[in-house]
């Protein structure tokens, strides 16, 4: 009995500090500002109806994720997506993955199954069964009378464009343009070189890359036509491989002493966004899937620099609609090391416990009216890929929040 009574004594207090967190979190909420979200699968979408008077006159909404491992977060946001485009207007996904790599491969979805198309356009952090019911979706899509386009914005072309352009290169220009396109794979490269003391060696390959991708950009301008027909590409396919050529020279044209290359990457991706926006897909309404560091309208503390979220705010103001996407507790797949990891973020201060209101919440943030008491607070959030926990104004960085209370790893196929 004495046992008994002192295990109570344990978990009492824990019990009551769990039911004063979620009640700061209704209570510090006015009516309205929150819903909960009950399915990520569901094809009945009578929870997300709210959606439709929120974005209805935007014209971009930009979908984060603090993660890239977390499946959940692939379903919830795959479920998204149909109902974005089903309910709201928006034509264009534009997703984290390479301008050219997807436009040439989604050319082909007549062919293709969902699962390549998956598999050829995405990075692997992706390639999970949380996302596959958008890649179906996008290929059912095509058979309606107003199919989704599928897009890419990011600047780093890995696949497709990649290995077209060394097969191009190889047979224009035989060992000259293998030699042209080693070079232009030592992109691959950088990132590992970053923290080098000794820069020369970063620099000297930067220089190659540089040279080599205007090689490459001035031998395809001279033989378009050729190109066009031995490869039987459309002029609209042969301009995303200028683009994508373009990007790899760009990339590596900073001041490495003075500019974050990962914050070039970005600007690249808002000029590859634009350029989608007003010479490829005019007048379309967009979604843009990214990485909540990604996204966002103004960097966690700490941070000087401008990402690509910052651009499209600049440029849509309030036609562009930002949410980040957080979680409470769960575990979280770190694509570079190859492992799993659990986390909990249950600190007072931490965003994603005191928006654990429902297990998907999701949260708005009005300027023009009441927030959660905590909104314009100075908050700590974790993202994984942006190097852990994070201090941020939340109705700052983010026009609404989705909160999840527990979440799930990928499951990848």
């Amino acid at each position: 009995m004495n046992q008994l009574f002192r295990c109570l004594q344990a978990i009492i207090p824990i019990i009551l500090l769990v039911q004063t967190v979620s009640g700061q979190g209704k209570a510090a909420c006015p009516p309205g500002t929150v819903k909960e979200i009950l399915s990520l699968t569901s094809t009945d979408y009578k929870d997300l109806d709210f959606l439709k008077p929120l974005l209805k006159d935007k014209r971009v909404v930009l979908l984060g994720e603090s993660s890239h491992g977390i499946g959940d977060y692939y379903a919830l946001k795959s479920r998204m997506i149909r109902y974005l485009h089903q309910e709201c207007g928006f034509k264009v996904l534009a997703l984290e993955s390479g301008i050219a790599d997807i436009f040439l491969e989604f050319q082909k979805i007549d062919s293709l199954s969902p699962v390549k198309l998956r598999n050829n356009t995405v990075f692997g952090n992706f390639q999970c069964k949380e996302i596959m019911p958008l890649f179906d979706y996008i290929k059912e899509s095509q058979q309606r009378s107003d199919p989704i386009i599928y897009s890419g914005f990011d600047s780093q072309n890995f696949g497709a464009s990649y290995q077209l352009l060394q097969k191009i290169m190889h047979e224009l220009e035989g060992r000259t343009g293998d030699s042209v396109f080693r070079n232009i794979s030592g992109y691959f490269r950088i990132p590992s070189m970053l923290w080098q003391e000794d820069r020369k060696p970063l620099f000297a390959l930067a220089d190659s890359i540089k040279s080599a991708a205007t090689y490459t950009l001035d031998c395809i301008n001279r033989h378009e036509q050729t190109i066009l027909q031995q490869y039987k590409l459309s002029p609209l396919a042969f301009r995303f491989l200028q683009r994508a050529v373009s990007n790899y020279r760009e990339s590596v044209s900073l001041d490495w002493n003075t500019e974050d290359p990962v914050s070039k990457r970005d600007s690249l991706m808002a000029a590859n966004l634009f350029w989608l926006m007003d010479e490829i897909y005019p007048n379309q309404k967009f979604i843009i899937w990214g990485h909540n560091g990604h996204i966002d309208k103004k960097s966690p503390d700490q941070n000087p620099y401008k990402w690509m979220g910052h651009f499209v705010r600049e440029r849509f103001g309030k036609d562009a609609f930002h949410i980040g996407l957080f979680a409470k507790e769960g575990e979280t797949f770190e694509w570079w090391t190859k492992t799993n990891k659990s986390f909990q973020n249950n600190k007072a201060d931490d965003l994603e416990n005191l928006a654990a209101i429902h297990p998907v919440s999701f949260i708005q943030f009005n300027p023009k009216s009441k927030n959660c008491s905590w909104a314009a607070k100075s908050l700590f959030g974790f993202e994984v890929e942006s190097g852990g926990r994070l201090n941020f104004v939340p109705a700052e960085r983010f026009d609404a929040i989705i909160n999840f209370r527990k979440v799930k790893l990928p499951v990848y196929e």
